[in-house]
């Protein structure tokens, strides 16, 4: 019997390893990237909202009648957020107003309650 020789090489267990390892490796790379790259967006995106919240209630002054809230902005002034809102009359003669602030280009959702 020869002695053959061994050539140096890949045999198909390492390549199809290396497939494994680079089909695992590289999508969770890809997707901890576009977390990294959107997550400035997103800050930004709610500190906008946060600001937009803010912008829509002081627009109320005390006392607030249900005629002050019906004519409150349905947007906000640079038409980024979007506003919805809900009011219920509580035992005591106040009223809660619960705001959604909605962002236009994420369709982010804030929900804010104030009493007035």
């Amino acid at each position: 019997m020869k002695n053959r020789k061994k050539f140096p090489g890949i045999s198909l267990v390492e390549v199809i390893m290396a497939l494994c390892v680079l089909g695992i490796v590289v999508p969770v790379s890809l997707s901890a990237l576009g977390d990294v790259l959107t997550a400035n967006f997103k800050i930004h995106e709610n500190a906008s909202l946060i600001s937009s919240a803010e912008w829509w209630f002081s627009r109320l002054t005390p006392p607030v009648h249900r005629a002050d809230i019906d004519a409150a902005p349905r947007e906000d002034r640079h038409g980024k957020a979007r506003f919805e809102w809900e009011t219920e009359n509580l035992h005591n003669g106040a009223m809660r107003v619960t705001l959604r602030v909605i962002g236009r280009l994420s369709g982010s959702v804030l929900t804010v309650s104030r009493v007035y």
